[in-house]
């Protein structure tokens, strides 16, 4: 079936999206990048726009990628439940009762 196998592919997405977040030189490239568009777009002359587009279209591309990746994160974390419902639902009813029982 080629929908665990996917399933399984998202929840090591999620993983791996989670490990580039978490990451302390992403972070740091993440926050001076932000730090150099924000300092960039300061000093932009007001009679710029165009410059100011631009500063606005990086800061939003750097938003969207962060939060790409935090999407990938959450979609792991949901098709991990997933998988572990289709677990219990396909396990049989005595399994059940012992799991239940089980200390």
């Amino acid at each position: 079936d080629a929908e665990p196998m996917n399933q399984h592919r998202t929840v090591q997405q999620g993983t791996e999206a989670a490990q580039v977040l978490e990451n302390p030189a992403f972070k740091d490239a993440l926050a001076d990048l932000r730090r150099v568009v924000t300092e960039q777009w300061r000093g932009c002359s007001v009679h710029d726009s165009q410059e100011q587009l631009l500063l606005l279209q990086l800061a939003k591309v750097t938003d969207v990628f962060e939060s790409l990746l935090t999407g990938r994160i959450e979609q792991g974390k949901f098709a991990q439940h997933k998988i572990d419902l289709d677990k219990i639902k396909n396990e049989s009813a005595a399994k059940r009762v012992l799991r239940r029982f089980s200390f």
